[in-house]
């Protein structure tokens, strides 16, 4: 069974990509092929991963006007035609694309080739990528059950968001043991925070400022961002200057965690973090308490705010909207649900009932019915028509 998988430009993407991939290979002994942009993450996560990776040059629509935007846009036809070749010679019997701009390439080419593909929907509502793919997918599946409302019936399931194995496998470790393994106290509270494998500079911002505040009550572990490690670091030393070393050492920052995240969520207390659909079915698998800082919208809306929002309306996590980030309101947000038990009991109970711990295995089974299942090839006006 051959098997092309797409997702890419953030680990949101890549990694139930990748669960899904690794399951496939393991399980079914499928070949592989991931289909990628040349810009984005999984051109090290999967070879990481001992993937077979092909590269196309996918545009993406920039958050904001700019000269790469218009770039691009100019990269879509190069990459699509690319996609068609890569997928003409690996012969897939099945497609699964997970997200991102490199996708909507990656999914047309499948069904121009009669590739049958199982489009995945990460997040709420539906994102330009998806939207434009879901009319030629030939089952599409979604993390939550509010998405079902946005494509047909007849051909949609609900399945949840694939984790990976590492994910699933730190469940089996107790909040303490998983602070040891991070070197951190295990008796003391760990506040857990983290923009997403880009990062947040506005979360970081007022995290560093409020670090003399949260630091009296808590262990703070800061993820970053590679791109914003240095000027992370510069702000926190700054605002700790004055504290005495025993605080100081309360406070860790790095700028990118990959093998150890799983780690880092299983020894958290509460995650303060942006509300990627990847990071909220984390969330709910561990049954970990947030305060969701939602990615503010630029062109066009952004998915993490509803998906912050139905997650707050479920209570299963508090919101807080990037505008109102302010190190005081954050503060007492943080203390109002790390020093309750009340509070986060009541978060736990919420996530359990969004938490799909068989996914991953409910979407390969799906991938491999799928493979066995002749499909026909998508025309060439199908396509001029989306």
């Amino acid at each position: 069974m051959r098997v092309l998988i797409s997702g890419g430009g953030t680990g949101g993407h890549i990694y139930p990509a990748l669960a899904v991939a690794t399951q496939l290979r393991d399980l079914y002994q499928a070949e592989i092929l991931y289909l990628g942009s040349d810009d984005g993450l999984e051109t090290s996560l999967v070879p990481a991963a001992g993937l077979r990776l092909e590269v196309i040059k996918a545009g993406k629509l920039q958050r904001f006007v700019s000269w790469r935007t218009i770039t691009g846009v100019a990269r879509v036809p190069l990459g699509m035609v690319q996609a068609i070749g890569i997928v003409r010679a690996f012969h897939a019997d099945v497609a699964f694309t997970s997200g991102g701009y490199v996708a909507v390439p990656a999914g047309l080419a499948a069904r121009i080739n009669g590739v049958p593909l199982l489009m995945h929907q990460q997040d709420v509502p539906p994102n330009l990528s998806n939207r434009l793919l879901a009319p030629l997918a030939t089952r599409i599946s979604v993390a939550f059950a509010d998405s079902m409302a946005y494509f047909p019936a007849r051909k949609t399931l609900l399945l949840g968001n694939p984790l990976r194995q590492a994910m699933l496998d730190a469940r089996q470790l107790s909040i303490e043991q998983a602070r040891v393994r991070l070197g951190l106290d295990p008796q003391l509270p760990l506040l857990l925070v983290t923009g997403g494998s880009q990062g947040a500079r506005s979360l970081n911002q007022c995290v560093g400022r409020a670090l003399p505040y949260l630091l009296t009550h808590c262990q703070v572990l800061q993820i970053s961002g590679s791109k914003l490690f240095e000027e992370t670091r510069t702000l926190t030393e700054q605002t700790m200057e004055g504290l005495d070393e025993a605080i100081r050492q309360r406070y860790r920052l790095v700028s990118y965690l990959d093998e150890e995240m799983p780690l880092a969520l299983q020894a958290a207390t509460l995650v303060v973090c942006r509300s990627g659909a990847s990071t909220l079915s984390e969330l709910a698998l561990l049954g970990k308490p947030s305060i969701l800082v939602p990615l503010p919208p630029a062109l066009g809306s952004s998915p993490q705010e509803a998906n912050a929002a139905m997650f707050e309306r479920k209570q299963a996590a508090a919101l807080m909207i990037n505008d109102n980030l302010k190190p005081e309101l954050l503060v007492e947000r943080v203390m109002s649900i790390i020093t309750s038990s009340a509070v986060q009991q009541q978060m736990k109970e919420a996530l359990a009932l969004l938490s799909k711990a068989d996914a991953t295995q409910q979407i390969v089974e799906t991938v491999v019915r799928m493979a066995h299942v002749p499909a026909r090839k998508t025309s060439k006006q199908e396509v001029k028509n989306l």
